[in-house]
Formats: C-alpha cells, structure tokens, sequence
C-alpha cells in the first residue's frame, strides 16, 4: 500500500516538475539592455555627429596605443560606449573586426540578476557561450575579485554579451547631470537585429530563456525585454547583401537603433 501511494506521489511530481523544466526561464525583472558599443575607425566623427544629436559625452579610457573611447549614459543608467583602438598589433580582435567589417555596432550587453542561473539554462539549451568570468581585477583596498561575464558565440559582428548586476555596478557609470540630454533621450526604445536564419534561431531560443514577452504585430515577431519600467523591445530585419555568405551573421546595422523619449 505504501508503496503504491510513494509511486502515485512520483507520478504527480513528474507530471508537474516537467513542464516547468521543459520551458525555465529566468525573471523577467532580473535582466535588461545595459550596453550598446559601437567601434570606429574614426571616434572623432562619431563623436561629433552624437553631440550635434542632442547628447551629452564622457571622456572614456585614454590608453597610449590602445583603446580610445567616449561614452553616452542615459537616466536610466545604460551606456552607449564609442571605441576606437590606436593598435598596430595584429592581435588586437578591435584592430581586426575594424578591417573585416569596417565601422559597426559591436556589441550588446545585458545586465542579469542571476548570472549562474542564465548560463545553466542557456547551457541546458545547447547554445554556443564562451564565459569569461576569469577576468580578475584589483579593488582600492588591494583585494582581488572576478568580473562574472559570459558571451554568445557563433556570430559577427555583433557581440552578445551578458554580465552579473555586480559586475555592471562597477563598469557602467553612475547618472548625473551629463546623463540629461538636451534631445530628451531616456533609454533605448527599439533595436532591430539583422541575422542569418541560424543565428536568428538561436537568438529566438536566447529570447525565449531571458522572458521576453513575445509579441507579433503584421509580418513580424518582436520581444519586449526587460522589467515593466525599463524595457527595450526588439525584432529581426532580413540581413544585408554583405551577410548572405556567412551562416553566423548577426548585426545592428547603424539606423537600427530607436530611442524613448
């Protein structure tokens, strides 16, 4: 008797635990767009042409053949980050993605909650990472800590990048008063995303994981990602004429990018 109602009991515990294993996701308050980077061969130039735009511009990094960078920080606290590499090394990934692809949008990062839980589900999910939470720094008070960070792999030339709340507490800067734009930009608004049908496969099943409320409106699909008072929603454009021989293709290209006011 005990042990068919032990079975009974198994039975019904299968039956729940299942579906919910089946589709985990993570919260959707626990994650947004913090990061858009665009890389340049002339930061100047786009530098200028932002600040006749309406933005305010932080100085970045200043390194002595390296990186060259400006930032764009919005009230809500995400970054457009402006980076140019002064390298003449053949080693440097800035100074080779310049010459394949010439001036683009390099990358997306989002800011996570949970960081250990996104990546066991996009693991579990079978899609290509590359963490890369080996990158130890030095606080002021001389203690070591690792920046927890992992990346999509398998497309260009668009970096996806997600990082723990903790690690984007200490990379983005903090709002000011530069943060207040004369063009009244608060946040990024929409981003469409262009992508060969692997890729877009893939991103279809990242938005799925990440809680991106799915919506469909005329011929398109598109995703409202992130908690209910800072969002970004985001679609696929069909890729550009220079991506049709590349199965990992995935971009932003430069109009692509829409702004809440």
């Amino acid at each position: 008797m005990r042990q068919s109602v032990a079975l009974i009991f198994l039975f019904f515990i299968v039956l729940w635990v299942a579906p919910a294993a089946r589709g985990q996701t993570i919260a959707r308050s626990g994650i947004r767009l913090s990061r858009i980077s665009y890389l340049t061969s002339n930061i100047d130039s786009l530098t200028r042409a932002f600040l006749k735009r309406g933005y305010h511009m932080k100085p970045g990094k200043r390194e002595p053949g390296g990186i060259f960078s400006n930032s764009i920080t919005f009230p809500n606290g995400c970054e457009i980050l402006l980076e140019t590499t002064n390298s003449s090394s053949s080693d440097d990934w800035r100074l080779q993605a310049l010459r394949k692809y010439g001036d683009h949008i390099s990358g997306i990062a989002f800011e996570v909650r949970d960081l250990d839980s996104l990546y066991g589900l996009m693991s579990m999910a079978h899609l290509p990472l590359s963490m890369m939470d080996s990158l130890r720094n030095v606080r002021s008070d001389s203690t070591v800590y690792s920046e927890k960070i992992f990346g999509l792999g398998g497309c260009a030339p668009l970096d996806v990048v997600f990082y723990s709340a903790d690690t984007a507490s200490r990379i983005l800067p903090k709002p000011d008063s530069l943060s207040h734009h004369r063009n009244g930009v608060f946040r990024f608004d929409w981003v469409l995303l262009s992508a060969a049908p692997e890729v877009e496969a893939r991103m279809r099943i990242v938005f799925d994981i990440i809680n991106g409320w799915k919506q469909h409106e005329g011929c398109c699909d598109f995703w409202r990602v992130g908690p209910s008072n800072d969002f970004c929603f985001f679609r696929f454009d069909p890729p550009p004429k220079k991506a049709k021989a590349s199965s990992d293709w995935l971009s932003i290209e430069p109009d692509a990018i829409y702004f809440a006011y």
